[in-house]
């Protein structure tokens, strides 16, 4: 059995090139319509009122460390749109339609518990709702903090009554304040519907 070989073949020498191609030090660049005067310097010192702050009574800029033991909420658990296997993490018949995290923090509030609402994270499966809830059930020893909540699951049952007993309406979307942003005087439109 014969093995191909292949082989480098140069039908030039070393003497024929060009030396000022291969010279990196004669190169020029072409005139270039950014200068390096005209860019301006990067600042992260934006006036307050400029930089986008969530106005919420709960902890949202908490150190990330402090509440590694708390567990997460979001709201697409709480989704009747959803299937078991879509993340919904409550039976049908306790789902609601549109449940919203900001309404979730409301209702963890209202069972007494320490809540820390995130409003830029979102779950994977669910990117349109962005929100995400972290509430302390146990203390990093193990202790329950509320008697009442025995575990996680009981805690979504909790929430869902929460969420059917207040639905989710226009309205609500607006309780969200951001600092920095006029709040509008009336809803804003409905969104068209593709027809065809």
């Amino acid at each position: 059995m014969s093995h191909a070989r292949i082989e480098e073949v140069s039908d030039s020498s070393a003497s024929d090139s060009d030396p000022s191609i291969d010279d990196p030090t004669t190169f020029s660049a072409p005139p270039s319509l950014i200068r390096p005067s005209r860019i301006p310097p990067p600042t992260n010192n934006l006036p307050s009122h400029v930089q986008p702050q969530f106005a919420s009574p709960h902890n949202t800029t908490a150190d990330p460390s402090a509440h590694k033991h708390y567990a997460c909420i979001y709201p697409l658990y709480f989704d009747a749109s959803r299937t078991h296997s879509q993340g919904r993490r409550v039976s049908a018949s306790r789902a609601v339609s549109n449940p919203l995290a900001r309404t979730i923090v409301d209702a963890v509030a209202a069972l007494g518990l320490q809540t820390v609402f995130e409003p830029g994270k979102m779950h994977p499966k669910d990117w349109g709702n962005p929100g995400r809830v972290r509430v302390l059930l146990k203390t990093p020893e193990g202790k329950r903090v509320n008697k009442e909540i025995k575990n996680k699951h009981h805690l979504y049952i909790h929430i869902s009554t929460y969420l059917q007993a207040h639905p989710t309406t226009a309205q609500s979307p607006l309780r969200l304040r951001v600092a920095g942003m006029p709040m509008p005087e009336t809803p804003p439109p409905e969104p068209a519907v593709p027809r065809g």
